[in-house]
């Protein structure tokens, strides 16, 4: 039962990354994106776009923290995923770190994060990350390495953006084997018909496997919930979540559903030292740019 129990963990841990090779696979981060089934790069407007669009960090106006852990992913805890990112604007720019732990004791990774981003007349916001990656196998060495994110953000119109994000531009490897660490591209649109409503579109290319499309849409249904949900392909997803927000605090939970693994849930929180006020302004961020 023992061996059964570890080959499975094994089987489901290369499935659910598409049969990859590579290490620290590209993994949606934040209850809130999930929910969204990972469309966030054209939206990126909390601490979770260090993840997402380095350049997005730098839409935030407040102090924001943020934890996310989904324990066991298809009823496996070996296959356990938590993550915390922190963005500090400044005068400069904006500050972030981030740091996401992926495994168990048999074989962990984790990804330590520190993006630096900026705008232009906040209409065009660009960043980038550094990312220190740690591998550990038991009985086997450890390993490390280093690589860089971009992203860039770019308001087109007062209801629509621009985003895209290159994940390990640097084609970076690790271990003595020279293990590929996975290399995306993810690009597309975010549409805000209204101030409380913001729809995705966008795509994205893993240089491994074919393109696929995200979709995810997320509303805000009164002052202190939000709903939303997501779609996409290759492999085929679907996903929902709410969002419950008072004040400093947001608590976020979403569910998400694999047509080939079945079920997973990811929980979220995350404090803005803006409050009510950074609410309100990140809804009205877009349309304010193009007033004169």
């Amino acid at each position: 039962m023992y061996k059964i129990k570890y080959i499975t963990i094994l089987f489901i841990s290369l499935f659910s990354i598409k049969v990859s090779y590579a290490q620290f696979e590209n993994l949606d981060i934040g209850a809130r994106s999930t929910a969204m089934s990972g469309a966030f790069t054209s939206l990126a407007n909390n601490s979770n776009a260090i993840f997402y669009n380095p350049g997005g960090m730098s839409q935030l106006k407040f102090r924001e923290i943020s934890v996310s852990y989904s324990p066991s992913p298809y009823g496996l805890s070996e296959l356990s995923t938590s993550a915390i990112s922190f963005a500090e604007p400044t005068n400069y720019g904006v500050f972030g770190l981030a740091f996401k732990n992926y495994g168990y004791e048999l074989y962990r990774e984790i990804n330590a994060i520190v993006n630096y981003s900026n705008n232009y007349e906040n209409k065009i916001f660009y960043g980038a990350n550094l990312n220190f990656y740690h591998l550990s196998i038991k009985n086997y060495n450890t390993a490390n390495s280093i690589g860089i994110d971009v992203g860039v953000l770019a308001y087109i119109t007062d209801f629509m953006r621009f985003g895209f994000m290159g994940k390990n531009l640097t084609g970076s490897t690790i271990g003595q084997s020279k293990e590929k660490i996975s290399q995306v591209y993810k690009t597309g649109f975010s549409f805000q018909p209204q101030k409380d409503f913001n729809i995705m579109i966008e795509a994205e290319k893993d240089v491994r496997f074919p393109l696929s499309f995200r979709a995810g849409m997320e509303y805000n249904l009164m002052e202190y919930i939000d709903i939303r949900g997501g779609v996409g392909t290759e492999p085929s997803i679907y996903s929902g979540g709410i969002g419950i927000n008072y004040d400093v605090l947001q608590l976020d939970y979403s569910i998400h559903n694999s047509v080939d693994l079945g079920l997973t849930h990811q929980v979220g929180v995350t404090v803005n030292f803006g409050g009510k006020k950074a609410r309100e302004m990140a809804k009205d961020q877009l349309k304010n740019s193009f007033k004169k």
